[in-house]
């Protein structure tokens, strides 16, 4: 286990979060605030469509923008080339809008000038937008590690028009994601674990009301969000769950720590089929087997389950694409896992646990598809 040694608590957050619909339309306004010489990288999937819209909301006015596309991996050498391109410009506010990789990228890159961050998520599916990291990796996509910084993002702006319109997929693999919120929570305070601000404190009292304010949205929100996000509407159960994938679960990450779920999720990368799973997708997976290993109540778990099968979250190794997994296939997951996050856990847990856990967490979901 990681338990910290001290009392001293802390907690980090975005200095500011705005969400609505239609709110991009203000990012001039709001880049004004924090300095005129802007530089935005856009994902390629947007980049055609808003390079164009974002020279436009500029143009005629005291500031001055730069619209950048990025495609691919984030890799510690595209950051230097990206920044090393920008030395005579020399960005006074950073924004990155689109997908992980891209905002991770202009944290890195804002952080080397040390300018103000913006981040602008086109899905709700992960927690990463408010989070003071990036996560790196090679050009051939193996994971590198993390990269800290001594801030969040100074903003962090999601237009909800553009939300609600994307795949339903990621809506629903956010849930996933945010569901591990409270659960991991609770493991770290059992613990007494450092948390991720900085270099490691303790939890705070808010950070438990914000991961049982971000686990009661999801429940009892999620699948109606679902629902009109299919339809692609705007409605306030789109918005809370929105709000809670993206900022309760990422200061319910940043605040306490991952823990069980996220380690299968980084764990069952060692398998191809689980590849081109999204992350909250194995995360949601992760949960279960989580909730195996520490013996929760049954309604508990059975709540989950139920949850799982009406918004479409996996529960079976079939739904992950594993049909015919072996045994040492299993195996090797949870001994990949062990490398992760199960440290935090309030008792030590061996890889044959693991194992175990994710055994009985197919059955059970088969178990209750049967039933269902």
């Amino acid at each position: 286990m990681t338990m910290i040694q001290h009392q001293t608590r802390a907690f980090g957050s975005p200095s500011r979060y705005i969400q609505g619909r239609c709110e991009l339309e203000n990012l001039k306004e709001y880049t004004d605030a924090y300095g005129k010489k802007v530089f935005i990288l856009v994902d390629t999937f947007f980049f055609k469509e808003y390079k164009e819209k974002f020279e436009a909301l500029y143009a005629g006015g005291d500031s001055t923008v730069i619209v950048e596309e990025f495609s691919g991996e984030i890799t510690a050498e595209k950051i230097d080339e990206i920044a090393e391109g920008l030395r005579s410009f020399g960005p006074e506010v950073v924004a990155g809008m689109g997908g992980g990789k891209t905002m991770d990228t202009a944290k890195a890159v804002s952080d080397i000038f040390k300018a103000v961050t913006v981040i602008i998520p086109t899905t709700a599916s992960t927690d990463a937008p408010t989070i003071g990291l990036s996560v790196i990796y090679t050009e051939t996509g193996e994971h590198v590690g993390p990269r800290h910084y001594v801030k969040n993002p100074d903003l962090v702006l999601l237009d909800t028009d553009i939300i609600s319109k994307a795949p339903v997929r990621f809506l629903i693999a956010g849930m996933g994601d945010a569901l591990a919120t409270f659960i991991e929570t609770r493991a770290n305070l059992q613990s007494h674990s450092p948390n991720y601000v900085g270099k490691g404190f303790c939890s705070t009292i808010a950070v438990g009301a914000i991961a049982e304010a971000c686990h009661k949205t999801i429940l009892e929100k999620g699948a109606r969000a679902r629902r009109a996000a299919e339809r692609g509407l705007c409605t306030i159960d789109v918005e809370d769950v929105i709000e809670a994938n993206t900022l309760l679960s990422g200061l319910g990450v940043q605040n306490s720590s991952c823990a069980g779920a996220h380690s299968i999720a980084e764990g069952i990368t060692v398998l191809p089929a689980c590849q081109k799973l999204l992350h909250g997708e194995v995360v949601a997976f992760g949960i279960l087997v989580q909730l195996m290993i520490e013996g929760r109540p049954n309604e508990e778990i059975e709540e989950i389950y139920a949850f799982f099968r009406e918004v479409g979250l996996p529960s079976t190794f079939a739904d992950l694409g594993l049909e015919n997994v072996t045994d040492e296939e299993i195996m090797s997951v949870a001994e990949e896992s062990l490398k992760s996050y199960w440290d935090v856990e309030p008792f030590p847990v061996t890889a044959q646990m693991i194992h175990d856990a994710m055994i009985l967490a197919d059955i059970q979901g088969r178990r209750f598809r049967a039933q269902a």
